[in-house]
């Protein structure tokens, strides 16, 4: 597909949101929300009898859609993942059929691309146009429009605490416009996000010309809002309390950052503002049309193929077990198909398979420098109970990789030192696959660490290390809570075990459990004689002195 300058482009959206943007820049729009599931796409092109010079899959949130067919058509195609953070693991591959993937999450677009070659950007969700309303309008301070269940603690917790210190009333269950309506009604609106990502609610909330309040630290909130100027930002409870208690004292204050970032919306982060970013993009991937029919053409099959597989681990795949068997199969020879055979047969409990997969492996030579395969077969042998084979692909591994030269000898070395390679090669987690140690194999830093916690839950070294790793990752808090708390049981003298789980609690609402574990852990460092060591590690997490204000006060 060659530039086409400036004449209209024939868009086809597929569950996009963008549409009227892109109806409104000029272009020829063919809009349509498929049935849940798996689509031939290219018989429902024929169907509409559309020749579009840009394929545009926005990720449908609920019953997923999956394109079949997408290699054959002559034309750009584009994917925006929307929860990314939620979906990387088997996106990672569905991404491969298009030539560009957008992510709504800058963390996540960068991610993406390091993990295979994959053209990625970063395209935020959106505002709407919407007039300012004064505050002295407005009839409510405060607001949370969201869903509040069980199945989500972490905000369950967050909606209770400002509950309690100022009278919140959760509102859930309402339309579209409605939600709105309540926000352009309201002056304050406290945020909260599943896996610490950029949400819809600071875009909506914004527009409606409220002060939106945010977690802390999240790549490219800083890109979108200003913290400080246009967005109020916090890294636990006590801080949160403490602006908002700040800005309902000062609500002048309050409404200008408000209406900085309502403007700071209706100048940058509008919907035809994303059109023109995403078709700015999408330029800049045209080359040639064979370039761009190629890439695709290429990986179309196995790229498929593995999305389902993917999909399938998750028990979220429109295909059984004996159809996605027939699929791998029928793959040409790779190491991507090697990796997701190991996996499949742990999956279908077909250990004799996978012995006599592995075996064969070593004994031919295959895939001999390929890292992936060594890393995952080495796993699957553990799985196997067979350490003589994890040795084996252990040290295929270690002749072409910058491994240490100390073999493991045991399942718990094994398991920590893989955990070490699946961490420098950049795969700490995989967010949103529930992992099942009978049904998968270890694919990241975090799943291995398991398996060795698994084999020794008293090994507070394991411990420890896992508690390293979730210290970098947003959206694991319950698992990180529930390990803290395992190692302070098993060593009550480890006092910055007790202050890490004390800042966890305060992150996660638990106010009073928070306060009280730090407590233990400035009396357990004392008696230790490293009283003075508690303060300078208490002073790097407590910049702002809320944590020892409200301990020096006793006021909890």
């Amino acid at each position: 597909m060659k530039s086409k300058g400036h004449r209209p482009l024939r868009l086809c959206l597929v569950s996009c949101s963008l549409a009227p943007a892109f109806r409104k820049l000029g272009h020829e729009v063919l809009a349509l929300r498929p049935n849940p599931g798996v689509c031939d796409f290219p018989r429902l092109l024929r169907v509409k009898n559309f020749s579009p010079d840009i394929i545009i899959q926005q990720e449908s949130l609920g019953p997923r859609i999956l394109l079949c067919g997408l290699e054959s058509i002559p034309c750009l195609k584009v994917f925006w993942s929307i929860d990314t953070h939620l979906n990387a693991f088997w996106q990672e591959e569905y991404a491969r059929l298009f030539d560009l993937t957008l992510s709504t999450q800058k963390r996540w677009a960068d991610c993406l691309r390091r993990w295979g070659p994959i053209n990625t950007a970063w395209l935020p969700w959106f505002g709407q146009r919407l007039l300012w309303k004064p505050w002295k309008d407005r009839t409510r301070q405060m607001a949370f429009v969201g869903r509040v269940t069980e199945h989500r603690p972490s905000r369950k917790r967050f909606v209770e605490f400002l509950q309690e210190r100022f009278g919140l009333e959760p509102i859930q269950d309402v339309s579209f416009e409605e939600m709105l309506q309540i926000y352009r009604q309201t002056r304050l609106a406290p945020n909260e996000a599943i896996f610490g990502e950029i949400n819809f609610r600071v875009f909506e909330a914004a527009s409606c010309g409220c002060l939106v309040f945010n977690q802390a630290g999240i790549p490219g909130l800083e890109d979108i809002l200003t913290p400080d100027r246009e967005i109020v930002v916090f890294t636990h409870a006590l801080e949160l309390a403490a602006k908002i208690s700040r800005f309902l004292n000062n609500p002048m204050e309050a409404e200008r950052m408000a209406k900085a970032a309502w403007a700071r919306i209706q100048d940058s982060h509008l919907p035809v503002h994303r059109a023109q970013k995403l078709l700015a993009l999408a330029q800049d991937i045209i080359t040639s049309t064979a370039q761009v029919d190629n890439h695709v053409q290429a990986r179309g099959t196995q790229s498929w193929t593995l999305a389902l597989y993917r999909l399938w681990q998750a028990k979220r795949a429109p295909v059984n077990g004996d159809h996605l068997r027939d699929m791998l199969l029928a793959l040409p020879e790779s190491s991507e198909k090697r990796v997701a055979l190991m996996g499949f047969w742990t999956g279908m409990q077909e250990k004799k398979t996978l012995a006599h997969s592995l075996s064969g492996m070593l004994q031919s030579n295959h895939y001999q420098g390929n890292a992936l395969v060594n890393q995952v077969a080495s796993l699957a042998a553990l799985q196997l109970g067979d350490t003589t084979m994890a040795k084996a692909f252990w040290l295929r591994h270690r002749a072409t990789s910058a491994l240490g030269c100390i073999t493991p000898g045991s399942a718990m070395e094994f398991y920590l030192a893989w955990a070490r390679e699946w961490q420098r090669l950049g795969r700490p987690a995989r967010p949103g696959l529930p992992f099942d140690h009978e049904r998968h194999l270890p694919e990241s830093a975090l799943e291995c660490l398991i398996m060795a916690h698994r084999l020794d839950s008293r090994n507070m070294d394991v411990c420890r290390r896992i508690d390293a790793l979730l210290d970098k990752q947003s959206g694991f808090e319950p698992l990180r809570l529930s390990l803290l708390s395992h190692l302070t049981l098993h060593q009550r003298q480890d006092w910055l075990a007790s202050l890490k789980l004390g800042l966890v609690n305060l992150q996660g609402f638990r106010l009073k459990q928070g306060l009280e574990e730090i407590v233990l852990a400035e009396q357990h460092a004392g008696r230790q004689s490293q009283a003075q060591k508690f303060r300078d590690a208490l002073a790097v997490i407590d910049s702002n002195g809320l944590i020892r204000q409200t301990l020096f006060s006793r006021s909890f």
